[in-house]
This record gives structure tokens, C-alpha cells and sequence, in this order.
């Protein structure tokens, strides 16, 4: 999610005809863009940003007259806790590189990524991997707790179907001590429902794993996704889907 900035801060990358009507300095309280402005912002190169809270296209360097502040941004070590007692959600903090590396900085966990490992998984790489988690436009991160302890990560992120806004993708991962577990599981379900709890406006959540990934395809059709099909981005992963009931 798009924690948002003033104007003046935001709109110095974005190139901006000189003719064009609305701009990007629109402020945020003046609602989402229709269909027509939406049109109108990507045929001049405005940048756009899903608003998570108006459920809607907004431009990405619009003034934020709503003071919309998130609760991992306000406070780092907030934990948001799931009804299902031992699992919590936090953002990520720089305090928390030790443990991040312990989880990530292992190969087998990359194994059914996306993106290959980046050896060597130095301090430096965990601390700007960390920033750019809660830094993000289009996504939401948070570190998951069981019983205190991270554990991995789980991700929502928005706009990856430009046809569709209203739907997101989740995504997570754990560190390999954890798994086999049954962790796996509860976190897909848990997640899921908060998604969609605090995002009225979406209709469907897709998640991809890769077609090895026994675990993961087994902890998404428990909590509800429906096999779609292979990802035609990418070959040897399948897509999921889950509709909001």
C-alpha cells in the first residue's frame, strides 16, 4: 500500500505535458479518477497508484490531503494480531537484519522464487531489501510472527492486472527451519482473509507457485484458490485465483 507524500516531492521524474487539464497535483480528497481520466493519464505518461483506501486510481504524485499513514509506517515494531492465537504481522525493521538473513539468505529458500539468489546475501543487500519493503507504491509487505519470532514474510501487491484493479496478488515466503510444519498453511488462510478484510474493494486475489512447489499449491487450494492454468509469463509456474464469495 501507497503511503502517500506531498506533491512536491513526488513529481519531479514524471514528465507532464504542459496541456494537460487535471495534472498530477490533484489532491488525493478529490476522489478516484474515472474511467476517461484514467485513459486520459496513461495516453500523456502520468503516472498512476492504486488507493488501497478509496479503492481507485489516484495519480502517484497526487497531495495527500487525507493524511493516510499506515501502521508499519507510524510504528516498525506495531504487531497487527490475527484472531488464530501465535501469528502476528509487523513491518520489517532494520533491527531485524540478523533474523532476516538467518531466513532469507538461504539458496533453498529462492529455489521456487522468481528471481534467482543474490549471492553473496550481505548486510547491506538485507538492509536495502528491508527499506525497500516498507518503501513500496504498489504493495504491502509484512514480516510474519509465530509465537514471537519472525518466520518469513507475506506480500499484497496491487495493479498486476491493469484490466482488473480490483483484484491483488499475495505472495510469501518462509524460512526453510519452518517449514513442513503446517505454518505455510495458516499464514496463506490468514493473510487471505485480512486482504480481503481490509480491502473492500477487491474482488479477487491471484497467487502464483511454481509447479514443483508441492507445499505451496497444496496451502493455496486449502485456503480457496482455484487452479487458473500455467502463468504466461513464466512457463514452469501456475496461476491461482481466488473470488471473493
Amino acid at each position: 500500500m501507497k503511503k502517500y507524500k506531498k506533491a512536491s516531492s513526488l513529481s519531479a521524474h514524471i514528465d507532464v505535458p504542459s496541456n494537460t487539464p487535471l495534472g498530477p497535483m490533484r489532491a488525493r480528497s478529490a476522489g478516484i479518477l474515472s474511467s476517461g481520466e484514467i485513459s486520459q493519464y496513461r495516453a500523456e505518461g502520468i503516472a498512476l497508484a492504486f488507493d488501497p483506501m478509496q479503492q481507485g486510481w489516484v495519480s502517484d504524485a497526487c497531495e495527500d490531503d487525507l493524511s493516510m499513514v499506515l501502521l508499519n509506517q507510524l510504528d516498525p515494531t506495531a504487531r497487527r494480531k490475527d484472531a488464530q492465537s501465535g501469528y502476528a504481522l509487523r513491518a520489517w525493521s532494520t533491527g531485524d537484519v540478523d533474523s532476516y538473513i538467518a531466513l532469507l539468505g538461504d539458496p533453498d529458500v529462492w529455489r521456487f522464487m522468481p528471481e534467482n539468489y543474490p549471492a553473496p546475501f550481505t548486510r547491506d543487500l538485507a538492509t536495502a531489501l528491508i527499506e525497500l519493503s516498507n518503501a513500496s507504491n504498489h504493495h504491502q509487505v509484512f514480516a510474519v510472527e509465530f509465537d514471537g519470532d519472525p518466520v518469513g514474510q507475506v506480500r499484497l501487491e496491487f495493479d498486476v492486472e491493469p484490466e482488473n484493479p480490483a483484484c491483488a496478488e499475495i505472495s510469501y515466503w518462509l524460512g526453510r527451519v519452518h517449514w513442513g510444519k503446517g505454518i505455510g498453511s495458516d499464514v496463506v488462510k490468514l493473510f487471505t482473509a485480512r486482504c480481503l478484510r481490509d480491502n473492500l474493494g477487491l474482488t479477487s486475489l491471484i497467487a502464483r507457485a511454481h509447479r514443483e512447489n508441492i507445499g505451496s499449491l497444496r496451502a493455496l487450494k486449502k485456503a480457496g484458490y482455484v487452479l487458473e492454468g500455467a502463468d504466461p509469463k513464466h512457463a514452469d509456474w501456475l496461476k491461482m485465483r481466488l473470488i471473493r464469495d
